[in-house]
Parts: C-alpha cells; sequence; structure tokens
C-alpha cells in the first residue's frame, strides 16, 4: 500500500485550519507535546467525519496553558461547527468552565443531569458522594522544622537506560510537605524509586538524619524511617490475593508484636491493630478478613495509606495519593495527610494534580525532563505560571530557589 504523503500534508493542513488546531504535518508525533498529540488525535476523528467526539480526562497530563488551549478548541467545535462534545473527567473547575451540561455516575449508576449555570462544586460534589463535602481550608499547624530527608546530586536512568533524574538536589523538612508537581513521566517515578531504594543511582547521596543510605535495601530504608505510599497501588502498594489484614502487616510481619521471635505470628495482635486501623482510616468493609481486591479504589488506598501512616516514620514519601478516588475519599485522604503534616512529619509528595500540589503544600518544587526548574513557597507562584515551569519555559530564567 502506498501513501500520498503531499495529499496527507495537504489534508492536514486544512484540517488544523479549518478546526483551528494547528500542528505541523512534517513533524514525529513521539516529538510533540501531549497537548499537540491530543490535537492530532482530534484531528484524526474529525477527518473521519466524526460529529460526536467522546473526550476521557483529556487534560489528565496537561499543563494549565495547554487546558485553555484546549478548551478554545472544543469551545470553537462546539459553538461555530456544531459539534457535540462529551467530556468524562473528574476535575469539577473544568466541568463548571466548559460544559452546558453536567451528568453525575455514582457507583455504575445515572444520579442526574443539571444545566452547568445552576451547579458548584458543592453540588456536583454531593452529587458524586451522596453526601455533603466540605471544602474547608485545611487547618496547617506552625511546627519547628529541622531538616530530615538531604538528596545531592541524584542521577539515575530509567528502564530504558536513559538519563531520567539529572543532577537534583532537594531538602525536606520535618513538619513540611515539599510538592513536586510535573507533567507525568518527566522522572518523577525514577525519583522516588531511587529515594526508596527501588532503583540504583548513577550518582548522588541520600541522607536521612545526617545517615547517608542512598546503597541501603528498601527494607534497611524503611527501617531508618523513610514510609512509602507507591503511585500504582495494585502493582506495588498491595495484594489483592491477600486480606486487608495481611496487607495492613506489609512490612511488620517480622516484628513484635505481630511475630513472636521473627517466626510465628501473633494473630491476636494483627487483627486487633487492623480492625483499629480500618476504624481510624475509615475503611469501608464487613470484615479485615476479606481479600482486599474486593475493596473499591478508595478504599485500597486508603488501606495502603494506612499502613505507610501507620509506621509513623520522620519521613512519608507519597505519590499520586487520589489517584482514581472519588471527592470523599479525597477529602478524607487529604485530612490525614495535613495531620502527618501537623505531627512533625516531612512529607514529599509527588502528584499529577495540580489541585492538590497547591492545597497541600508548604513548598513546591517543579520538574521537567528530570531536573527541578523552580521553587516557590506557598502563596509564590500561581497555576499559571507553575505551568511554564512544568515545561521548562522558565529555566533560562529560572526564579531562585527558597
Amino acid at each position: 500500500m502506498f501513501v500520498n504523503k503531499e495529499k496527507a500534508i495537504e489534508v492536514t493542513r486544512e484540517l488544523s485550519k479549518t478546526y483551528g488546531l494547528m500542528v505541523d504535518p512534517m513533524l514525529k508525533v513521539e516529538s510533540l507535546s501531549v497537548g499537540i498529540q491530543q490535537r492530532v488525535e482530534i484531528l484524526k476523528a474529525l477527518y473521519k467525519g466524526a460529529d460526536i467526539l467522546i473526550l476521557d480526562e483529556p487534560t489528565a497530563v496537561l499543563t494549565p496553558q495547554e487546558t485553555e488551549e484546549l478548551f478554545k478548541v472544543i469551545r470553537k467545535l462546539v459553538d461555530e461547527l456544531g459539534k457535540t462534545i462529551i467530556i468524562i473527567t473528574h476535575k469539577l473547575q473544568e466541568v463548571l468552565s466548559i460544559s452546558n451540561r453536567v451528568s453525575v455516575m455514582r457507583q455504575g449508576k445515572m444520579i442526574g443531569t443539571v444545566d452547568t449555570k445552576d451547579a458548584n462544586e458543592q453540588i456536583l460534589a454531593e452529587m458524586m458522594v451522596g453526601r455533603e463535602i466540605l471544602f474547608d481550608k485545611l487547618d496547617k499547624k506552625h511546627i519547628e522544622k529541622k531538616e530530615v530527608l538531604i538528596a545531592e546530586g541524584l542521577r539515575a536512568r530509567d528502564n530504558r537506560g536513559l538519563l531520567a533524574v539529572k543532577d537534583i538536589n532537594l531538602s525536606l523538612k520535618s513538619g513540611e510537605i515539599l510538592g513536586i508537581a510535573g507533567i507525568e513521566g518527566n522522572g518523577q517515578s525514577e525519583l522516588v524509586e531511587v529515594l526508596t531504594g527501588l532503583r540504583e543511582k548513577d550518582c548522588g547521596q541520600i541522607f536521612i538524619n545526617g545517615i547517608e543510605y542512598s546503597d541501603k535495601s528498601p527494607r534497611d530504608i524503611r527501617n531508618l524511617g523513610i514510609a512509602h505510599v507507591p503511585e500504582d497501588r495494585l502493582a506495588m502498594g498491595m495484594s489483592k490475593d491477600a486480606t486487608i489484614s495481611e496487607n495492613i502487616l506489609m512490612g511488620n510481619q517480622y516484628k513484635e508484636p505481630y511475630a513472636v521471635k521473627g517466626l510465628h505470628l501473633n494473630k491476636s495482635k494483627i487483627r486487633e491493630k487492623s480492625k483499629e486501623l480500618i476504624k481510624k482510616f475509615d475503611i469501608r468493609t464487613p470484615s479485615e478478613e476479606i481479600f482486599a481486591g474486593n475493596l473499591s479504589g478508595g478504599n485500597m488506598q486508603k488501606m495502603i495509606i494506612a499502613r505507610e501512616f501507620s509506621f509513623n516514620t520522620p519521613v512519608l514519601i507519597i505519590s499520586q495519593p487520589t489517584r482514581g478516588v472519588d471527592i470523599g475519599a479525597i477529602e478524607f485522604i487529604h485530612s490525614q495527610i495535613i495531620e502527618k503534616r501537623n505531627e512533625g512529619c516531612a512529607i514529599l509528595l509527588i502528584s499529577a494534580e495540580l489541585d492538590e500540589i497547591f492545597r497541600l503544600s508548604d513548598r513546591i518544587m517543579t520538574i521537567y525532563e528530570g531536573s527541578i526548574t523552580g521553587e516557590f513557597n506557598e502563596g509564590e507562584v500561581s497555576k499559571q505560571e507553575i505551568g511554564l515551569y512544568m515545561t521548562g519555559k522558565n529555566m533560562s530564567s529560572s526564579r531562585e530557589g527558597v
């Protein structure tokens, strides 16, 4: 089969002009930003004559600037060209800014549809969860801070052998949340894996309370004082085929009072601890002995958080804490993170949700292609500004870290 390349270029340019989705037909898709790649996908659908477009989480990996550009295109497709757009998203602010009507689903059932002009975040959240959701400002207490975790000159490679973490320096203090903001795939995962002993580094040093630990095993690192909520709860955070109590025990299975001489499990103590954490972290389950795979996504996440928070380590590394959970669970998880911060824990937060980074963080660092591009105290930077640092556009004139 032969492709008329000149004709394809001509058609692409004409489509781009007609729909306001400007792309360079001569570039390879792999070289494009995620936002431009989405334009290409929309153009493909429009070329096939689609009058209805269904966009599933279209802004999940976009910066604020790319999101606004996408919304401009969507408005043009609807208002000027008569297209019908269905957007599936969990971001309430975006729902209110782009839609004409909103339908809410809960547990596979349609709860209701409202005109967007008659809705607000509170109304939609209550429809999604089935109860009142409080959007109160989180109560952050002033904690005397001391340096707990230090990383100097970290370099590490991804699974393809390419440099993914490039000369990163960071310090984490007790009683603070340091948020790492960046488009997914820019070295966040590799950085967390190096800090928790799950990935070898090329060079650099890591200290916790003055002890250099970068060549120790994950168990030794946990014992030194680092707990870790991984970004993928199913692949790394839990065992679906183990019970809730067994999942909550993980990491403590060889310690007293849950084990006798490191050999025999004390099942009564395990059940007692499991019930205590199930109650404290509001894990919705009829029993601690059901298989964890039977839990909802939100309750799986709360189970993992219950386990990691219960280690009472001086450092918590938390990746994507509310991915795939409902607003009610998000509200609860955020409150638990702030509670740990107020107890003096040093928390490194990695999240693809800018709203989450801004709501929880005392300091924010931005990462792009494995390098730190900016550092800001709470309230010093807007989401629009952060978006520039997340794409490396401010690297040459980056503000000094604070």
